[in-house]
């Protein structure tokens, strides 16, 4: 009976390629059209799609990392690119820099958690909790950074965009409304599509 070979590739070196891919792209997005996409006072960001699909493929630590990666560039664009993002560094760095690196972290970290305990360490029930954990993302990410907008600048919001905000309801309302389902849906479609194959060919490279 003929045994099936081995694979001799390091499981490090392709979690560790497959990272540095998704990382460019997150780098790439961050500097093209569509990585943020002006709707109304606040930018929409397709960069959630790369963070979940590396998040589910690869695992939590390299989910952290493109999480933060995310997070980082999503703070250089208030230097210049982002007119809120601007507003909002000139007001307080420290807490702008918070705002934008803390929630995307977590929605790059706890995602593959959601998928790693879904699924029984991607054993069973892959095709619920690959789009649970995709969505989770663009979820988190909108909760957390609209939450800390809220939290840190609340006062200051009226005046920047120009629009009365009396309350946290009428920041999401304002912000997320269109922005967060079109994120959700990306994620959710796109992500699954890019996903499933892929965690198919990383179990047969391992």
């Amino acid at each position: 009976m003929s045994q099936k070979k081995k694979s001799t590739i390091n499981p490090l070196v392709i979690e560790l390629t497959m990272t540095a891919i998704f990382a460019t792209l997150i780098i790439l997005m961050t500097f093209t059209p569509i990585g943020y996409i002006p709707i109304g006072p606040v930018k929409m960001t397709l960069i959630t799609l790369p963070v979940a699909v590396g998040s589910i493929v690869l695992g939590s630590r390299s989910g952290l990392i493109l999480g933060t990666l995310f997070g980082l560039t999503s703070f250089y664009t208030c230097f210049g690119m982002d007119a809120l993002g601007n507003a909002l560094l000139g007001i307080n760095p420290f807490l702008t820099f918070v705002m934008c690196v803390v929630p995307r972290v977590l929605c790059g970290f706890l995602p593959a958690l959601i998928y790693k305990g879904v699924s029984k360490n991607g054993t069973k029930r892959t095709l619920f909790a690959i789009p649970l954990a995709g969505a989770s993302v663009a979820i988190i990410n909108t909760v957390l950074f609209l939450g800390s907008m809220w939290l840190f600048f609340g006062s200051s919001l009226s005046s920047l965009v120009g629009v009365a905000i009396d309350n946290i309801f009428m920041l999401f309302a304002l912000f997320a409304g269109t922005n967060g389902l079109i994120e959700i849906a990306v994620n959710i479609v796109v992500g699954t599509a890019i996903c499933k194959p892929l965690i198919e060919i990383k179990k047969r490279l391992i």
